[in-house]
């Protein structure tokens, strides 16, 4: 089916892609082509486009949008296109109730009322028991307060083998214990792939075979697996589209993992479409099912499609440690108020950024160049949106006033946490998001290309400084009364230049 939209005089759209979040919104002047037949990007996507005058495209079987010259050109099997009002809100919530309504539930609110740690840019490929308790003994003796503590890939003996390697992790129940006294509640990094070489011991012996003839992984016309090229090499991946025994295996390692070592919850990373043989038919569908495969713990995912408003916690895309996204697409700080904002949108209200400081590892190999000025601002950017989560350690890097300004910043959340607790609350239940655009709370007043500045529900006007250097910004202030939560000064609706040293990140309260 094919249909043309004309774009409404002063209309603009925001669209369902989560990575693309920079690009939008989408003017009619602009050109921009997406296809949601598979995930194109490596975060969330939902197939929904919203206009700031009320309407709404669905996809319910995916299709492709491109918008160019003011019109959108529409290809899919089936188009639901709506005028629910005449708000971006209006338009948002009409989709949302219709297509993807609110669970009702939030994940466990230790994701948003503590910082999370996760083990992976520290240490990457070298976790171990040993830097494990060290860094979670760290992060209390310095003042941080402990919350979900993630330990990343390699705690496992292999892809597909979910038991701690010995090697490395000697006596896990007693760490598991210790981080437990600590204070803080343990996720597992987990993924939907089999290595398939992995039976090097003798108990192991059969193992891919076993798969194949259980049916848990995807098969070509040949019954041979079909292996992914994901970012670790070559993998049979579970088949959850076809074979209700994948779902029950990775359960029983689950549940196993909950019951034998107290585990909290599960990082369920991979599955993206881009890792299918590229003839693979379902590789939305595989998306989706990896993550709702899971049915024990709290879980933490990236790539995913079509699973709004579930009580998941919603990690962006890992980000490049740099302050502007480059052109080859690598996303920077400046993409992390865009994607929170389009995940809230399009209903992925539980939003995660990345880790503070980025989280590709290629960035952290060689720790020396990493920029001190950007730790501290990704640190506040990420400060009052839904969660926090830490890798880099920053607690214990003195230099430049790291940890000291990022203990402050943490400060800042913990007094706004009740707050933030409430909004994410309603948001389980109302699909209305935490952090919003400004065009999302006062529509019509202008503020359509402003996104790098955000509503924190209806009190708070939150803008991070995103450029390096600066030590003031400008902020669009909605029209009323707002009163600096720091400094007390009081601005009112317009535009003006306010003062952000590099020790904070400025918030304002709605007066009135």
């Amino acid at each position: 089916m094919r249909k043309t939209i004309k774009f409404l005089s002063g209309e603009c759209w925001y669209g369902g892609a989560v990575d693309l979040g920079e690009k939008y919104p989408v003017f009619a002047g602009d050109d921009l082509f997406i296809d949601t037949t598979e995930n194109p990007t490596h975060s969330q996507l939902n197939p929904v486009f919203l206009s700031d005058k009320g309407r709404y495209i669905w996809l319910e079987n995916g299709g492709s949008v491109h918008f160019n010259k003011g019109k959108i050109i529409i290809n899919a099997p089936e188009i639901d296109f709506v005028k629910a009002g005449k708000t971006l809100k209006q338009a948002a919530c009409a989709a949302a109730q219709k297509h993807y309504p609110p669970s009702g539930e939030t994940p466990d609110k230790t994701a948003f009322s503590v910082p999370q740690y996760c083990s992976w840019t520290v240490f990457l490929w070298s976790q171990n028991q040993q830097k494990i308790l060290d860094y979670a003994r760290s992060i209390v003796k310095n003042g941080f307060k402990p919350g979900i503590l993630i330990i990343d890939d390699t705690w496992q003996k292999d892809y597909g083998v979910w038991e701690f390697n010995p090697a490395y992790f000697p006596d896990p129940k007693a760490m598991m214990q210790e981080l437990k006294s600590l204070g803080f509640k343990v996720s597992l990094w987990m993924c939907p792939y089999i290595s398939p070489d992995s039976p090097k011991a003798a108990e192991y012996a059969p193992w891919i075979f076993d798969h194949i003839s259980a049916g848990r992984v995807i098969t070509n016309e040949k019954g041979a697996p079909r292996f992914a090229s994901w970012w670790e090499g070559y993998s049979a991946q579970l088949d959850f589209v076809s074979s209700p025994a994948a779902k029950q295996w990775i359960n029983e390692n689950a549940l196993r993992l909950i019951e034998d070592y107290g585990v909290f919850g599960f990082k369920m990373d991979g599955g993206d479409a881009e890792y299918f043989e590229s003839d693979y038919k379902y590789k939305n569908a595989q998306s989706t099912l990896w993550i709702d495969s899971i049915d024990y713990g709290v879980k933490e995912a990236r790539c995913l499609y079509k699973l709004a408003n579930k009580p998941i916690i919603y990690r962006l895309n890992d980000k490049k440690h740099v302050w502007k996204s480059t052109p080859k697409g690598e996303l920077g700080l400046s993409s992390l108020i865009p994607c929170i904002l389009t995940q809230g949108l399009v209903g992925y209200v539980f939003g995660c950024p990345d880790m503070v400081g980025g989280g590709l590892a290629c960035d952290f190999i060689d720790k020396s160049g990493l920029d001190d000025e950007l730790i501290v601002r990704w640190c506040q950017a990420s400060a009052l949106l839904p969660m926090v989560q830490f890798s880099l350690d920053v607690w214990n890097i003195k230099k430049n006033r790291i940890a000291e300004i990022c203990k402050k910043t943490m400060d800042l959340r913990e007094k706004l946490t009740p707050y933030i607790v409430e909004k994410l609350t309603e948001a389980g239940k109302s699909g209305v998001p935490a952090v919003r655009y400004l065009e999302y709370e006062y529509p019509s007043s202008g503020y359509k290309g402003i996104t790098d500045e955000f509503m924190l529900g209806e009190k708070y006007l939150v803008a991070p400084v995103l450029e390096k250097g600066a030590d003031k910004r400008k902020v669009v202030f909605p029209a009323g009364k707002w009163k600096d939560i720091l400094s007390g000064e009081v601005y009112f609706g317009g535009v003006s230049e306010v003062s952000a040293p590099i020790d904070k990140l400025p918030v304002f309260e709605k007066i009135g």
